[in-house]
């Protein structure tokens, strides 16, 4: 019984094993790196801003105010500088730069001295704040005249304040003139998306 020949005879043992199947990874084409076109970046690159030092509170609302009226930020932004700028020209907004005696400029905003700040109570630590000039804010959608304006404004032949205080400057006046109705921002439909004018331009 143990000299019986196996009919089938002694199979190799790569034949009598299954082969593998291919990696069906391996045999899917691989996509080309596409790059990103940034031609839209690069024809409205003169339409972009970016100001250090502008109050985070005053851009905070700038944002708000945009998503209630489902406009782009820089938009909203644009129209209050445009209105700030508008009553500086016309003499409704007055601004008094002061020696900034921790800068060589002036300032619209001077810090209170240590003799009137009030004295924490012992063991009582606060977090020092952010610096203004570190804060850095971006916006879109602005012309290269109001840019300018506010740019030659802020300068040694202006008022000689950083610009970011100008800006901050402009955004409270329109903002407290929005919130009291004297300001209206009236929303345009757009194709894709609205347009901020002001009240009665049309």
């Amino acid at each position: 019984m143990s000299d019986r020949r196996n009919p089938f005879g002694d199979m190799p043992a790569s034949e009598s094993s299954s082969a593998a199947p291919p990696d069906i990874y391996e045999s899917l084409p691989m996509a080309a790196p596409r790059r990103r076109k940034r031609d839209w970046e690069r024809n409205h690159q003169s339409e972009k801003v970016v100001y250090r030092g502008v109050d985070p509170q005053a851009a905070l609302q700038v944002r708000q105010l945009a998503e209630e009226l489902h406009v782009p930020i820089g938009e909203v932004a644009r129209a209050l500088l445009e209105y700030g700028l508008d009553a500086y020209s016309r003499g409704k907004l007055i601004l008094a730069p002061r020696p900034n005696p921790e800068r060589l400029r002036m300032t619209l905003f001077p810090k209170r001295t240590a003799s009137k700040r009030k004295i924490g109570k012992a063991g009582r630590k606060k977090l020092p704040k952010e610096a203004s000039w570190r804060v850095v804010t971006t916006w879109r959608n602005f012309s290269a005249e109001l840019k300018d304006e506010i740019g030659v404004l802020a300068s040694e032949k202006g008022l000689d304040i950083p610009v970011g205080e100008l800006i901050s400057a402009f955004l409270q006046y329109a903002l407290k003139a929005y919130s009291s109705g004297e300001l209206v921002l009236q929303p345009v439909e757009k194709t894709t998306n609205y347009s901020l004018v002001l009240d009665g331009d049309f």
